[in-house]
């Protein structure tokens, strides 16, 4: 048996899982994983080539590269927080 919490639903739909996604600009296909924390959302992603989708694969080592990006939420008007994104050593 499982435990229920009030307006919590018991699936999403796909549409519904990529719209918050897509609000942020991170194509679906790029996402690793993704967390919402009270500071901002931080996501995993897989690197691209330049105008690309095609995934940036490092042929040393065959690993692909990726990227954490952190998008923060501002709370307060002096708050110059942006979006960082930093390079994962593989």
């Amino acid at each position: 048996m499982s435990i229920t919490i009030p307006g919590v639903p018991e699936f999403l739909t796909r549409e519904q899982y990529l719209a918050p996604l897509r609000a942020i600009g991170i194509e679906p296909e790029r996402l690793v994983e993704i967390r919402y924390a009270r500071d901002g959302i931080h996501a995993l992603v897989v690197a691209t080539l330049p105008d690309s989708l095609a995934a940036y694969v490092d042929p040393c080592r065959n690993a692909t590269h990726k990227h954490r990006v952190f998008i923060p939420v501002r709370d307060e008007p002096d708050d110059e927080r942006t979006t960082r994104v930093t390079p994962v050593k593989n």
